[in-house]
């Protein structure tokens, strides 16, 4: 049965500010109105970021980085009380207020999210053969669009999407039922196979290279082998060969996220540029006039008073704008020297390669393997690699059969009529919404499963992104599988669209998107618009001042015990993984360092 998630409440305490807010969400339809920085873009997304998401731009301002937050849901006819407090401490807890797990893993909370969730997909990252729980942003993703990061060209309504490779296939086809979830296992078992396949068959060629370097270098000899010094020096030579070609390919690929990362923050500093640049000539326009001065704009062709609270805020805007510009290019400094470590980490492993190269092939006199193999008999030698290339071979052959056996039970998952239904399904959900958005069929043409079309101009590109959303919970709710959370829509009213238009989007979202739940956050309630009897309206008005003294006290007593549970739990856990690292160290070493979770490095990614 599939998992359908509400959203009731959330709770924000700041112990800094002294300040909380407490808001309670139909379980329908909710319309969060107000103008831009009123707070109701925070509101959506700490509901995201409370269940373990990271949305971008949830910090910025003046917001306080250790905010503790908490989100009342419910599971189908199960309640909950999910938590979280500064950057890594989550907890979940019943409905009784018993403490569920508490923890500042993000893996294991990947892995209670997926068994609490019923989302049990993985994604491989960009290291090959490494594989991991997608975690929350992945199931979050289709029905979350974030104010900042989901109008783009890129899937940007989370900040750590990147960490998988190519994870867009997986996580659409697997979300809109194009094939089963054990198809996405068993694919994701064979790409590990297929991996300790190529792992085992470069070993062999290393090998097999290394002993016709020795066998060529053999002189006539009748000498005896010892057979176990000479598969230890085949053994650490292949290791070491191995071990310097995944420093290399690490290297590499790092390299390669260094050049992509280039790319975006250039693209980024020449915008600013402009933006300031446009400012700046605005600026030197507007002071040719006097204040309280009526001129003809040359945009526009309209008719503007002028006055000096409008030169004041455009000259911050254009202090904004080159503030912005410092900033990305000396984080493209940043970028430029970690670039020039990895090259000289390149250059090392370079060096590394060729002087083992080298070593194999020393001649008599000069020690390591050519001196053994001086030594040695070639019957003896062929011997010991034949022992070894049939170890290998094996090893290669079991694998191999597991993989075929994997790969047949893949085509058997895969139902190609299946598969053409769900794309023509889906293509059509999409000319559907469309439709009831105002998008013209030609701006949804190029609309792929998992892909983003470039943006049309004026309103309709963000339309476009709204009606592959709503087209995907449609056919999500048709054929595919997995928790069904509240469809969240920051900000759909972009620029060119006015009241009456604005007013028909509201109605397509809440008429005809496929969800339990929806909230919609949008700068006003359109006039002569009337919302869905079942839906909630909230207002903000007040500028930046979104948490409130007054709903402290109430706040910290509903947040309190929650808190102290989760912080007591996870100081446990840190005091028993101290243990146990001071426990496998040698007694020599004195006091060890208080241990941190390996997979905490996850989280940089």
């Amino acid at each position: 049965m599939r998992q359908t998630v509400t959203y009731h409440e959330l709770w924000l305490v700041s112990e800094r500010d002294e300040s909380a807010r407490i808001l309670k969400f139909n379980p329908r339809k909710n319309l969060l109105a107000g103008t831009n920085e009123t707070g109701k873009s925070r509101i959506l997304k700490h509901l995201v970021w409370a269940l373990g998401g990271e949305p971008s731009t949830r910090i910025a301002g003046n917001w306080d980085v250790n905010i503790a937050a908490s989100v009342v849901l419910s599971i189908g006819q199960k309640w909950f009380t999910f938590v979280r407090m500064g950057r890594d401490q989550r907890a979940a807890f019943n409905a009784e207020g018993k403490l569920l797990l508490a923890t500042e893993s993000a893996q294991t909370w990947a892995k209670f999210f997926a068994d609490t969730f019923e989302f049990p997909l993985k994604l491989q990252r960009h290291q090959e053969g490494a594989f991991a729980l997608a975690g929350p942003e992945y199931a979050l993703l289709p029905f979350y669009i974030d104010q900042e990061g989901g109008w783009g060209r890129k899937w940007g309504n989370f900040l750590r999407l990147s960490q998988f490779a190519r994870w867009e296939p997986v996580v659409f086809e697997s979300f809109l039922g194009l094939r089963p979830q054990r198809y996405f296992d068993a694919q994701l078992t064979r790409d590990e196979l297929v991996f300790k396949l190529r792992e085992l068959r470069l070993q062999a060629k290393v090998q097999a290279s290394a002993y016709q370097h020795v066998k060529a270098m053999l002189p006539a000899s009748d000498a005896a082998i010892d057979e176990s010094a000479f598969a230890r020096e085949l053994q650490q030579v292949a290791s070491q060969v191995e071990a310097l070609v995944d420093d290399e390919n690490q290297v590499r690929n790092d390299l390669f996220a260094i050049a992509q990362e280039r790319q975006e923050l250039t693209g980024q500093l020449q915008l600013a540029a402009r933006a300031e640049n446009d400012l700046v000539e605005d600026l030197a326009y507007l002071s040719k006039y006097r204040d309280d001065e009526q001129l003809n704009c040359p945009t526009c062709g309209q008719t503007h008073g002028l006055s000096f609270r409008a030169k004041v805020e455009l000259a911050s805007d254009a202090n904004d704008a080159h503030q912005l510009f410092l900033s990305v290019r000396t984080q493209l400094d940043k970028l430029s020297k970690r670039e020039e470590g990895l090259r000289g980490m390149l250059a090392s492993v370079t060096k590394q390669m060729e002087a083992l190269r080298v070593s194999i092939e020393r001649r008599p006199g000069q020690g390591g393997i050519a001196e053994i193999v001086a030594a040695k008999s070639l019957a003896t030698i062929e011997d010991a690699y034949g022992q070894t290339r049939q170890q290998l071979s094996e090893s290669i052959d079991e694998l191999d059969e597991s993989r075929s056996e994997l790969q047949a039970e893949l085509d058997a998952l895969t139902d190609a009529e299946r598969v053409k239904e769900v794309r023509a399904f889906y293509k059509a959900a999409v000319k559907s919404c469309a439709d009831r958005l105002g998008i013209d069929k030609a701006e949804i043409a190029s609309v792929k499963i998992g892909a983003r079309p470039a943006m049309g101009a004026g309103s309709s590109g963000p339309r476009v992104y709204l009606a592959m959303h709503m087209a995907m919970l449609e056919t999500n709710a048709k054929y595919g599988s997995g928790p069904q959370f509240p469809f969240i829509v920051d900000t759909p009213r972009q620029q060119g669209l006015d009241d009456p238009n604005t007013g028909r989007l509201l109605s397509a979202v809440y008429n005809h998107a496929v969800a339990e739940q929806i909230f919609i956050a949008n700068e006003s309630v359109p006039v002569d618009w009337t919302p869905p009897q079942d839906c909630s309206v909230q207002t903000f008005t007040e500028k930046r001042n979104f948490l409130r003294k007054d709903e402290y006290r109430a706040g910290v007593q509903q947040l309190a015990p929650f808190v102290e549970a989760m912080r007591e739990s996870i100081a446990a856990d840190r005091e028993r993984a101290a243990e146990i690292a001071a426990e496998s160290e040698p007694a020599e070493n004195g006091n060890v360092d208080d241990a941190v979770d390996a997979d905490e490095d996850e989280d940089e990614e």
